[in-house]
């Protein structure tokens, strides 16, 4: 099973949690990114220890988290490769020429990466040079974006783009804000859903899917559901 590190938000200090090998994510709480490779980390072996540990360390907001991420400095370092520095010619892999201006070719970016399946912030990151964009203003814009409900976040370290698969939609009328629906389904469970389980329930009554991924997306962002582990959603 996949291991996963424990770390904090240093803009809101709430404790979270992504997939060893990942590099960046989005905070669930407060909707910055985290780069991973420079904050202090918690290595956990399962998810669930992880996620386990996300909520004890947001309850106690006490030292343990200093100490346990000392224990597991070592192991860290292991699992952490070393960051390679290269040189890349900025060009079109397609030999076609980029858009001129910056948000341009970011949605010339994002509509060759991040349609369908999406992918994630490691692989946007690793392909801005391409495109002559710089990390730094793509992350800003990303959350631009996300609030305009042109792209989404299904996963904290994973984007998907958005707005084209609704031009596609059968039924666009049915492109519907369900965030209400959500919480009621998540106050009368009173615990833990699976998203694949949401999604199921709405794309039954004909609602899409990315109405569904948004509306979770918004609620991520006001705070009112969080993940206690990767694909499960659950009441503040």
């Amino acid at each position: 099973m996949k291991q996963y590190f424990v770390f904090m938000c240093s803009k809101c200090h709430r404790f979270t949690l992504a997939p060893v090998g990942q590099k960046r994510r989005r905070c669930s709480y407060c909707g910055s990114f985290i780069d991973i490779k420079k904050v202090r980390k918690a290595l956990y072996e399962t998810p669930q220890e992880a996620s386990a540990a996300v909520r004890e360390y947001n309850a106690q907001r006490d030292d343990k988290f200093q100490k346990v991420a000392e224990r597991s400095r070592e192991k860290i370092l292991k699992l952490v490769p070393k960051e390679r520095i290269e040189v890349e010619d900025i060009v079109d892999e397609d030999g076609q020429a980029l858009p001129t201006g910056k948000s341009k070719r970011l949605m010339t970016l994002l509509e060759r990466e991040a349609k369908g399946k999406g992918c994630t912030l490691d692989h946007i990151e690793e392909v801005c040079s391409e495109y002559q964009l710089d990390w730094p203003w793509v992350e800003g814009q990303l959350n631009k974006l996300a609030n305009a409900g042109v792209l989404i976040f299904p996963r904290p370290w994973k984007v998907k783009l958005v707005r084209i698969e609704q031009q596609e939609e059968a039924d666009p009328g049915r492109k519907v804000d369900v965030s209400k629906d959500i919480v009621k389904i998540l106050h009368e469970r009173g615990g833990p859903v699976d998203v694949e389980e949401l999604i199921h329930n709405f794309t039954d009554t004909g609602i899409s899917e990315s109405s569904v991924e948004d509306s979770l997306e918004k609620l991520m962002r006001t705070g009112e559901i969080f993940e206690p582990k990767p694909g499960v959603v659950q009441l503040i």
